[in-house]
């Protein structure tokens, strides 16, 4: 079914708010994303199927994943599966949304039959350069979360900054970023590895033969350096909104250079908090993170940490 055209005073008052959406989902603001999605639900009082509210709506239910409002984002995408064409890209992108929040949630099997399903239909996206780029973000996140799930509720969340950061100063004048890389993938648990390896093999296995081959083989998948680069992404992923946003105190301080920022504990502390809200307890995980930071600037890091959603907007170029 044709969508229904859009009036020129709904798109008037549609557009910035979809900028605005944009803006607090790239900014991780779940609250105010759900805030602009509802008002954007109110310029469709008789269409509640037209793509543009769909897609409004699971731009603020990513937001709610990047929140840990797994059960809200859940509900959300399930419904917009139900409400958009099966062949369409929203589907797509809703179904994606829901295997991230299920494997979040420790629904692994779920988690991997929805993978599988968007898999088999990622060639609904018609255009290469779009399909091989959500493929490759479902793919990294889709990895990254495999690892995350397993780190939550891993250790002791109790870590003492001094001494995690006494090994992190330790780490960036004795090792370079691949060993640090290295010793963080071999701190990962046994059963981030496993999840990692069977949601792989049931999986991201069933992609045609020549997208599987753009996949490191499985023995590579497996090093140590390749857990590490994967473990950091995701750890990248989850400190940007303390380290990153401009109105953070941290990210001023870092910013500015000031020696205070480091001497004084800012850094570890802002490190310990974030894992922190992610319950994750594992020294070397939060000493390998501080100290492969310590190696970049602010706008380095936060330039290479800045999350890239699984939504893709029509101007978003980044793989």
């Amino acid at each position: 079914m044709a969508a229904i055209k859009l009036s020129e005073s709904q798109l008037t008052a549609l557009r910035p708010l979809e900028v605005a959406l944009c803006k607090a989902v790239a900014q991780a603001e779940s609250e105010v994303a759900i805030e602009i999605a509802t008002k954007i639900q109110g310029l469709f009082p008789n269409n509640r199927t037209h793509h543009r509210l769909l897609r409004a709506k699971l731009w603020a239910y990513e937001a709610c994943v990047d929140a840990n409002r797994l059960a809200y984002a859940e509900s959300g995408a399930i419904g917009v599966r139900k409400l958009a064409g099966l062949s369409t890209r929203l589907h797509l992108e809703a179904s994606a949304l829901l295997a991230v929040s299920l494997l979040r949630q420790k629904k692994t099997v779920e988690s991997k039959n929805i993978i599988r399903e968007v898999i088999a239909n990622i060639n609904n996206i018609t255009s290469d350069r779009t399909r091989h780029q959500f493929q490759k973000r479902f793919i990294e996140r889709i990895e990254e979360d495999c690892i995350l799930v397993e780190l939550m509720d891993s250790g002791d969340c109790a870590l003492d900054p001094s001494e995690v950061e006494a090994k992190a100063i330790f780490l960036v004048q004795r090792n370079s970023e691949d060993e640090i890389l290295k010793l963080i993938g071999n701190s990962v648990p046994a059963a981030g590895l496993l999840l990692l390896n069977d949601v792989r093999t049931y999986s991201l296995e069933q992609l045609p033969e020549p997208d599987r081959k753009l996949l490191p083989s499985p023995k590579k998948a497996e090093e140590p350096k390749n857990i590490g680069r994967i473990t950091f992404a995701l750890l990248r992923r989850i400190a940007w909104k303390t380290f990153c946003k401009p109105s953070s105190p941290i990210y001023k301080l870092w910013s500015k250079r000031l020696p205070k920022f480091f001497d004084e504990g800012y850094f570890t502390a802002a490190i310990l908090s974030t894992l922190g809200d992610f319950r994750i307890g594992i020294p070397l995980i939060a000493s390998g993170l501080a100290a492969l930071a310590m190696k970049y600037s602010a706008e380095e890091f936060c330039e290479l940490a800045k999350p890239k959603g699984m939504m893709i907007s029509r101007d978003d170029r980044k793989m």
